[in-house]
């Protein structure tokens, strides 16, 4: 049963209500602004309609527009001093362009963009600053609104299947229980970010399953321990999703329908007005599911139907680029049967299909920020409240879980001499409550848990071709005293508070070691650090230990980036090393002397791996991308018993549902009013658990899947689209036991308009 957030939760604290009204009342003159505009333009001097253009101080992001239909971008107003423009459109970039604006300056500036096979965005999630993507010093990848569209992508897993070291996990087909192993890592590894709000359960769960598409305007994913930055949770990666927000006004909305009476409507609009900025967004979705007929199901599936409906909203208000403020909310809730493991049952324990097992899931969010800058100082603030519950049916009954959390965030950003630095505190309070975790009177109780952060970054500055980025993160974790629990099958006593320090440190870095004016170029990075995730909900209710620590890990990567062909040739090759220790487990008879505990961190593992990708771009009409991963994963010993591993696995196993080798391959291609694509995803054969009781492990086969699709343009704002998915029929498992749906087809309309 999935994990998600819940119905009650901690007050917010008196602190953060003090803080927040500090740090919007910061700083309340601001830098005398000037003034930029411009055009952005293409090789045959046409304006370029939706071009993104970033403005650059040193190497982070001062502020960011969006072209006009005419090409045009501006006024923009921003401080006397010297930067680096630059413009960015599907498949097309422009060479930075470096300027001056003195006091009281109106300047304009003419950009002319040229294929190339690198998109540069925007990257907040990488630092503690917004950075240009080229410039970042980790394994960074940008998934556009764009490309969304281009690929009619449908929810957040089917796009993070073609990003390279993510391993995605769906346990059927739409709506089902999907997940994410970052590098080898575990399922709740990744850290997920909605606008800078955390989207996992307590303990680090997510089902990606409930993420559309339809309020995004890129996602951001940055691989590697991230717990220097975000603190526990981002032991393996981040998936930052940044919603439709601001620039110039736009809306579109879709209506699609197919295979397995599937049916999807999206809506959205976002724009600016004066000092105003919105969003608005919405995404629904119903399907009946699979229906076929299996050796296993006694005639065709029923209960795998499934319905979703989100939305996300925004306001934002800024009269200069140094002073903004923001509201964020989102909703959603999603209803899914359950029909259990109707494919691969290699002990024939299948009972048949399950029509009882139906699981609501419901989720809220509110956040706000505050930014504020001066000459040389910036003041950000933060605050966000999410909560969420999910019901569970099954034969023996019914369930839920809830999960609350509320999180406060102030940052310091300021410039001292050729280092920028960035430090400040972030807390976290949530709260779990589960029918399964009860105490003394056989009732629920809540597992409390409360988190302060003190961080610190610094970033020098080596011009154009050296960036650094190293920081460290002091964490302390308190777990809240949980009474004791008599009933349990096996009691759990009372556990004291209890509190974890932990330090975690980062570096990276990135040197163009070549960076020619024709559009070639050779950039190297590495980094290393560590991350932690604290422990389930589960993992503290059924516990004996009273000092049960966060799982780590020590990560190490290097890569090399190569430009050439003028930039519209683009190749990156990653090498990867992850040490994972203290894993929690339960303590068995095997482990005689390991713990005297139930539970305890005692398991050990160990992944490394490649992770490779070349893009293609002639023109801004072609692009061909593709991209490899080979990973190497492996159990180890546990502590004081380094020959066992938890059962039932071996030392030396590779790691369920992590594939040795992952490929995806993606072609795109427009003309005139046209455009077509073919996506093939594609693994080798995982250890997975046999899927009724997991008591033992078996191979699951490799599999590679076809998906193409087109659209035409009708009129200036209409585009009609239809894509097949799965296209040669083939039955494969991503998870073992839970088939995957057989070819599918849809089409659908899409209306689209922009000022």
């Amino acid at each position: 049963m999935p994990r998600t957030l819940g119905r009650s939760g901690p007050s917010l604290p008196s602190s953060l209500l003090i803080l927040t009204v500090a740090t919007l009342l910061a700083c309340a003159a601001t830098a005398s602004a000037e003034s930029l505009r411009g055009r952005v333009l293409d090789g045959h001097a046409r304006p370029v309609a939706a071009a993104d253009v970033l403005v650059l101080r040193r190497n982070v992001v001062i502020t960011s527009t969006r072209t006009l239909a005419n090409g045009e971008f501006g006024p923009i107003d921003v401080p006397a001093g010297d930067y680096e423009i630059v413009a960015s459109a599907p498949g097309l970039r422009s060479a930075p362009k470096p300027f001056t604006l003195k006091t009281g300056d109106t300047i304009e500036i003419d950009l002319t963009v040229a294929p190339s096979a690198v998109h540069e965005s925007i990257v907040v999630s990488a630092s503690q600053v917004e950075q240009p993507l080229t410039r970042v010093t980790d394994s960074v990848s940008v998934i556009t609104r764009a490309r969304i569209d281009a690929q009619q992508i449908e929810s957040l897993p089917d796009a993070l299947r073609q990003v390279p070291g993510l391993a995605v996990v769906a346990s059927g087909g739409r709506g089902a229980v999907t997940s994410v192993f970052p590098r080898g890592g575990e399922s709740d590894y990744t850290l997920v970010l909605v606008d800078g709000v955390p989207q996992n359960a307590f303990g680090g769960f997510v089902d990606f399953s409930q993420f559309g598409t339809g309020e995004i305007e890129r996602v951001e994913v940055v691989r590697g321990p991230q717990s220097a930055l975000y603190g526990g949770g981002a032991i393996g990666a981040i998936v930052h999703v940044i919603t439709q927000h601001g620039r110039p006004t736009r809306a579109s909305g879709s209506f699609e329908t197919g295979s397995n009476g599937t049916y999807r409507a999206t809506g959205s609009t976002a724009g600016s007005r004066n000092a105003w900025r919105w969003g608005l967004s919405f995404d629904g979705i119903s399907t009946d599911g699979d229906t076929r007929t299996f050796p296993t199901s006694g005639g065709p599936v029923a209960n795998d139907d499934y319905q979703r409906a989100s939305g996300a909203g925004s306001l934002g208000w800024s009269d200069a680029p140094g002073r903004q403020v923001r509201v964020d909310v989102r909703a959603s809730r999603s209803e899914r049967g359950f029909p259990g493991p109707y494919g691969s049952d290699p002990l024939d324990r299948y009972e048949g299909i399950d029509l009882i097992s139906r699981g609501i899931t419901q989720f809220s969010s509110v956040g706000g920020m505050g930014t504020f800058r001066t000459a040389k100082i910036t003041h950000r603030g933060h605050v966000t409240w999410s909560g969420a519950e999910s019901d569970f049916t099954n034969p023996f009954g019914a369930s839920d879980d809830r999960t609350s959390r509320v999180t406060g965030r102030y940052q310091l950003d300021a410039s001292a001499g050729r280092v920028d630095l960035s430090a400040g505190w972030e807390f976290v309070r949530e709260r779990a409550d589960n029918t399964f975790i009860t105490g003394e009177d056989a009732e629920q109780v809540p597992v409390k848990r409360s988190i302060n952060g003190w961080f610190i970054e610094a970033r020098p500055v080596g011009g154009r071709r050296g960036f650094v980025n190293t920081g460290a993160r002091v964490e302390r974790i308190e777990r809240a005293a949980l009474e004791a629990d008599p009933f349990a099958f096996t009691p759990r006593p009372a556990l004291e508070a209890d509190v974890v320090w932990s330090v975690n440190p980062k570096i990276s870095a990135a040197w163009f070691v070549k960076l020619a004016e024709n559009g070639t170029w050779t950039k190297v990075r590495a980094g290393a650090g560590t991350g932690i995730k604290p422990p389930t909900a589960f993992e503290l209710g059924f516990t004996d230990n009273p000092g049960l620590k966060p799982e780590r890990s020590r990560s190490f990567d290097a890569g090399i980036e190569q430009g050439f062909a003028a930039s519209t040739i683009s190749l990156d090759a990653t090498t990867f090393a992850n040490w994972y220790d203290d894993l929690i487990v339960t303590v068995g008879s095997s482990f005689s002397g390991a713990s005297r505990y139930r539970s305890d961190n005692i398991a050990n593992a160990r992944a490394w791996g490649l992770e490779t990708g070349v893009t293609w771009r002639p023109s801004a009409s072609v692009s061909l991308r593709a991209a490899w991963t080979w990973l190497n994963t492996q159990i180890l010993g546990v502590d004081r018993a380094e020959s066992e591993a938890p059962a039932p696995y071996h030392v030396g196993d590779r790691l369920i549902r992590r594939p040795g080798h992952q490929v995806s391959v993606d072609f795109g291609w427009t003309q005139g009013r046209a455009s077509a694509f073919a996506i093939v995803n594609g693994r080798s054969d995982t250890q997975d658990l046999e899927p009724n009781f997991a008591d033992q492990v078996f191979e699951n086969p490799g599999y590679a899947t076809v998906a193409i699709g087109g659209a035409f343009r009708v009129g200036r704002n209409v585009e009609v689209f239809g894509r097949v998915t799965n296209l040669f029929d083939r039955a494969y498992e991503e998870a073992f036991g839970f088939p995957a749906l057989g070819r599918s087809g849809l089409v659908g309309v899409r209306v689209t308009g922009s000022r």
